[in-house]
């Protein structure tokens, strides 16, 4: 059986951190090798997927489309299909 979801949000997170938003339609999920670990202060766009045994590191925004199947270092914006940082976010 195949399980579609094109109109909802779908958090299947192996863990997830304090202050973390997501827009709609965002899916956060397997892909049969392991579940994301998701840091604190995270924000992922409208219609993010994040996608694997993958870590996303603290203070990190992700741009709304984007495909997350590597890490995703602290401090960082990344964007894109694969997500790539684009820039790194100094610390205060």
């Amino acid at each position: 059986m195949i399980a579609f979801h094109p109109f909802s949000t779908i958090l299947n997170a192996e863990s997830i951190g304090d202050n973390f938003s997501c827009g709609q339609c965002t899916t956060i999920g397997t892909n049969g090798k392991g579940r994301p670990v998701i840091g604190n202060n995270v924000s992922l766009g409208v219609g993010c997927n994040v996608i694997g045994n993958i870590t996303i590191g603290n203070n990190v925004t992700i741009g709304a489309g984007s495909v997350v199947v590597k890490d995703i270092p602290s401090n960082s914006i990344a964007v894109g299909n694969p997500a790539k940082v684009i820039k790194t976010i100094p610390n205060e």
